[in-house]
């Protein structure tokens, strides 16, 4: 292979790799969009969808456009009950805004889809934003985490009805392990690719699917060059795809890919097969040329020239090689941004064709250009490494920082548990002493009831007993009396009659005393034992008790249920505002504002701010005066565009 026909393989590489990275688009695709948007009837989800489509069909041609419908669909899906087509309009962002904004505002996007994507719970919608994941990470270096992304999508297909996702899926996947050298897993999701879009019938998925198996097939050529049947398969892929475009050229939204399907074919003639082919491989050339004319594709049209000088230059026509050259490198020129490698390829063809024909100083020259346009390629390359590399350092650092609120998060619920486990068990111990005091409170009663009706035995004994001695004593008295008083006259024995009747009333009232003492004492214990009963389930204490375990409760329960309300809006959406309005804004305004860019109605904005809504409508007219808007100028339109 000469130098020329390096440089256009490597070309050929860079125009392959751009089809991993953009959608397919096309004028009449364009038309049919709009179209459909100026119809009437057209329910806001519909609008959504159709203008994400109409974005995807203008990404190659007016990006600025197709970014511009992005962010009204994004708008729009706002207002709408279902996440998913919000999900769907920032995993659309991602692809539009890579390559234009900084990765880390890329990757906000992806996670406002991811978000959302989850809180609907659509399984098509959780297949396109990990598509778009392993889209993203492929691009920014982490083959592997791509593939893991791809494989989680394509979970959430299985159950799906066919879609483009899946072809995509599998044509991603399959040039990743094609840069790999996993020829086995190239081929397998190649053809892989192919099944998908044949039951998801897409003429451009049916298209890259071929040429992803002709790649496959090259590919193992490649290392293998004996068999031919190999080289023989590619070349027969990359025909399919181009007669498959040929009889569905009215359908193919990206007509340019057949400009690379007609390089490639011409490449593999040119490389592999004898000069007698050379009219196989013309005859391709002048189809990428027609197509690279037609679309405006200047790199195929100067791949085109640069690959006929190469057969030129083989057969000493030197002078019609630089001619070729010349061609293409004014084709190249004619870009709004030339390709900084493949004006470098041009000026070595060009130095080395002048050296040929012996013109030194023309050689010369274009070896100057050469190192020029070499050294400005290779400062764009070490460029996007940095730029790869500081992609790469920030996922890493947001990874690490998700691990950390991750093991946080693991802590505190720990932590929680074991405050739980601690207050349950501080209740336990308070409950297991209170019976335990209530227990030898009670005991304790009871035993001095015990002893002091023991005690009131023992002195209700005592008087018995002194009771008796004395009504001995007084027997014997009344003896002694009646053996004296025997002789006594019957009015005698009247008197101690009486005397002892009177003593026996005397006993008796002394019995009654000391039987109500005995009763007394009996119901002062029982009131007494009543009472202490009474205040073992005294209702103070449990009331004390519970409401020490109710305000534990409580405080359990505001710590969990704390909230913190999360503001959705960028850094620089403020202080745009506020050199808008010359830094006239209030704290009042800018969150009258950020409400107002979430898509909050006013009566919403009004209970959030818990003001009238009269009030919120006067509010709305200071900050438009404030701002400096016309008349004619809507707030709502005006904050959603500082926010996007």
């Amino acid at each position: 292979m000469n130098h020329i026909q390096k440089g256009l393989v490597f070309l050929l590489c860079t125009i392959i790799s751009l089809l991993y990275k953009v959608d397919l688009s096309a004028q009449t695709v364009v038309d049919s969009l709009k179209r459909v948007l100026v119809q009437p009837g057209l329910t806001p989800e519909e609008q959504v969808l159709t203008r994400l489509k109409l974005s995807r069909a203008l990404l190659s041609t007016n990006r600025k456009e197709a970014l511009a419908n992005a962010q009204v669909a994004l708008s729009m899906s706002r207002s709408l009950k279902d996440s998913k087509y919000a999900a769907q309009s920032h995993s659309s962002l991602v692809s539009l805004m890579y390559g234009q904004e900084d990765v880390k505002r890329v990757r906000l996007q992806l996670d406002s889809a991811f978000t959302l994507a989850e809180q609907s719970g659509d399984p098509y919608t959780l297949e396109n934003v990990w598509y778009r994941k392993g889209w993203l990470e492929n691009r920014i270096g982490k083959p592997h985490d791509a593939v893991k992304s791809f494989q989680q999508a394509l979970k959430f297909g299985e159950k799906q009805p066919p879609n483009s996702y899946a072809t995509s899926i599998y044509y991603n996947l399959s040039a990743v392990y094609g840069d790999w050298d996993d020829l086995e897993n190239q081929s397998r999701y190649a053809f892989a690719s192919l099944d998908a879009a044949k039951r998801f019938p897409d003429p451009d998925d049916i298209c890259n699917a071929y040429q992803a198996i002709a790649t496959s097939y090259e590919h193992r050529f490649a290392g293998d060059s004996s068999a031919r049947n190999l080289l023989d398969s590619s070349l027969y892929y990359n025909r399919l795809a181009i007669q498959y475009y040929l009889e569905n050229k009215n359908r193919i939204s990206f007509p340019s890919v057949l400009g690379i399907l007609a390089l490639n074919t011409a490449n593999l003639y040119a490389e592999y097969f004898p000069r007698s082919y050379r009219d196989s491989a013309q005859h391709y050339l002048r189809i990428a040329k027609e197509i690279g004319v037609a679309t405006d594709q200047q790199e195929i049209i100067a791949s085109s020239y640069g690959m006929q000088s190469s057969f030129e230059l083989a057969d000493g026509h030197y002078d019609a090689a630089a001619g070729l050259l010349l061609s293409g490198l004014h084709t190249l020129q004619q870009s709004p941004t030339p390709d900084n490698s493949l004006m470098a390829h041009f000026m070595s063809s060009l130095s080395e064709v002048a050296e040929k024909k012996g013109d030194l100083p023309a050689a010369l020259s274009y070896a100057r250009e050469h190192s020029k346009y070499y050294a400005a390629a290779f400062d764009a390359e070490k460029m996007a490494i940095a730029k790869k590399l500081e992609a790469q350092y920030q996922a890493q650092q947001k990874e690490q920082e998700l691990i950390s609120l991750q093991e946080k998060a693991a802590f505190n619920k720990k932590l929680n548990i074991a405050y739980v486990i601690l207050i349950v068990a501080c209740i336990l111990a308070l409950l297991f002493l209170f019976r335990s005091y209530h227990f030898r409170l009670k005991s304790t009663i009871q035993q001095q009831a015990l002893l002091e009706k023991e005690k009131q035995d023992a002195i209700l004994q005592v008087r018995l007993k002194e009771e008796e001695a004395k009504t001995l004593e007084l027997e014997k008295q009344e003896a002694a009396l009646q053996a004296q008083l025997q002789s006594e006259a019957a009015a005698r024995l009247q008197v101690e009659q009486q005397l002892m009747q009177a003593q026996k009333e005397q006993l008796q009232k002394d019995l009654l005393a000391g039987t109500l003492q005995v009763e007394q004492k009996n119901e002062l214990l029982q009131t007494l034992q009543a009472k202490l009963q009474e205040k073992s389930g005294d209702r103070n204490l449990i009331g004390q008790i519970s409401r020490m375990i109710d305000q534990d409760r409580r405080l359990d329960e505001d710590f969990e249920t704390s909230k913190t309300e999360l503001e959705n809006i960028h850094p620089e959406f403020f202080t745009r505002l506020q050199e808008k309005a010359g830094n006239s804004l209030t704290r009042l305004d800018l969150k009258h504002c950020s409400y107002i860019s979430m898509g909050l109605s006013t009566k919403e904005i009004s209970s959030r701010m818990g003001v009238a809504p009269k009030s919120i409508l006067m509010s709305r007219y200071r900050i438009k005066q404030k701002l400096g808007l016309g008349k004619d100028e809507g707030l709502d339109a005006y904050l959603m565009t500082v926010a996007s």
